[in-house]
């Protein structure tokens, strides 16, 4: 599920767009030589390191099993072999979000790297804690719901503000056009991925999370796939829908990520035929969290290790 802000991507310096031509008709998107220069030179020419990579397409959704998406990747020879892009429900034979949410944090401790679609913070100003871990574990123990946690991080907003902003963000947020974590859109991904799924798992001392370095055990970290997209010039919003212009969209994406060290084994037409395009952001995640190892989870841009960091 997308957290993307609504104002639009402005995509023709990379990858030409789709606009009228002289004859007013529509041109396909399809990348440039620019865009591929793009996609070569952003630390995608990787070797060895891990094995089993698991990219995650999160929603708090009541039927996750239709919502969630996972693709599981190998990698070999410098390469991330895709073996498995399937939905929740089909993964874990249940569509209620608790059974989901048990299996995928299931599959979390079988993987080498994860990566999760899904903010893990706050923004400090809404924060009562000093350290990352005390407000995980104050969603996942004090907050109700996501209802809650909106009501909670707005009032403090609006307190912070002298009333002028209610939906603020995280420094990681601003670069890649994020919504607030709290946002009536995110809230409900927050609240489930950071109680339901990180903190479980971090009380157990089964993951550890990055950049912040919190906990032992596999690493994990947040990402973002429109800000990957948008990362190597590849259509970063109107993808998900099903709408021959979307449908295009998910072309040119699968096209331009053949120019990284990606081997999809066949499932083209699988995420082009998704019109919800969460196969296609489940593999964004898993690349994205494949390319954050390679670079020793070194963040790209200042962040704060209160609110965490997305890596694209």
């Amino acid at each position: 599920m997308s957290r993307k802000q609504s104002s639009a991507v402005h995509l023709t310096s990379f990858v030409g767009g789709i606009a009228g031509d002289s004859g007013g008709r529509r041109k396909r998107f399809s990348p440039t030589r620019h865009s591929r220069h793009i996609i070569q030179k952003r630390g995608w020419c990787v070797r060895g390191g891990v094995d089993r990579i698991l990219g995650v397409d999160f929603s708090g959704a009541r039927d996750a099993g239709q919502k969630i998406w996972l693709t599981v990747g190998v990698e070999r020879g410098g390469e991330l072999h895709v073996k498995s892009s399937v939905p929740a429900g089909q993964q874990f034979g249940a569509d209620s979000r608790e059974e989901c949410l048990a299996g995928l944090r299931s599959a979390i401790g079988k993987a080498d790297v994860v990566g999760l679609d899904f903010p893990f913070g706050l923004p400090a100003v809404v924060c009562e804690h000093e350290e990352w871990r005390s407000v995980c574990r104050w969603i996942a123990e004090d907050v109700t719901d996501p209802d809650e946690l909106q009501e909670v991080c707005v009032d403090r907003a609006k307190a912070a503000t002298d009333g002028e902003s209610a939906y603020l963000r995280r420094a990681t947020d601003e670069p890649h056009g994020a919504l607030s974590p709290y946002h009536w859109f995110t809230a409900a991904q927050t609240f489930y991925g950071v109680g339901n799924v990180l903190w479980p798992l971090l009380r157990e001392g089964t993951i550890r999370i990055e950049p912040m370095g919190d906990g032992s055990g596999t690493p994990v970290c947040e990402i973002y796939p429109a800000g990957t997209l948008q990362d190597v010039g590849l259509p970063a919003d109107r993808y998900k829908d099903d709408t021959d212009e979307a449908r295009q969209r998910r072309e040119t994406i699968v096209e331009g990520l053949r120019l990284t060290p990606l081997s999809l084994h066949g499932i083209e037409d699988h995420l082009i035929a998704d019109v919800g395009g969460d196969a296609i952001d489940s593999l964004l995640a898993a690349l994205a969290a494949w390319r954050a190892s390679r670079e020793g989870f070194e963040p790209s841009e200042p962040w704060d290790p209160l609110e965490g960091h997305i890596y694209v």
